[in-house]
C-alpha cells in the first residue's frame, strides 16, 4: 500500500531531475512513494532519465510522457 503521491512536473530539467529523484527514492520508506514524473514535452534528455529510474525502481517511480501543455495539464495527467 502507498501512503504518498508525489507529481514532479518535468520540462528540460535534465540538470536537476536525477537529484531529485535520488533524493526520494533513497528515502528510508522509498517503497511507501509512488513517484510520478510527469514530462511536458522536454526537449532535453528528462524523459530518458526519468525512464531509467523507472526501470530501476520498479514500483516506486512511473513516467509519463505527454505534449507540452504547461503546468496545470501535468498536474493534471499526475492525477489520472
Amino acid at each position: 500500500m502507498k501512503l504518498l503521491s508525489i507529481i514532479i512536473p518535468t520540462y528540460n530539467m535534465e540538470a536537476l531531475l536525477p537529484r531529485c529523484l535520488e533524493s526520494l527514492v533513497s528515502a528510508q520508506h522509498a517503497d511507501l512513494l509512488d513517484v510520478l514524473v510527469v514530462n511536458d514535452g522536454s526537449k532535453d534528455n528528462s524523459s530518458a532519465i526519468g525512464h531509467g529510474y523507472e526501470e530501476r525502481y520498479q514500483g516506486i517511480v512511473t513516467v509519463i510522457d505527454k505534449p507540452n501543455g504547461n503546468y496545470g495539464s501535468t498536474i493534471n495527467a499526475g492525477m489520472l
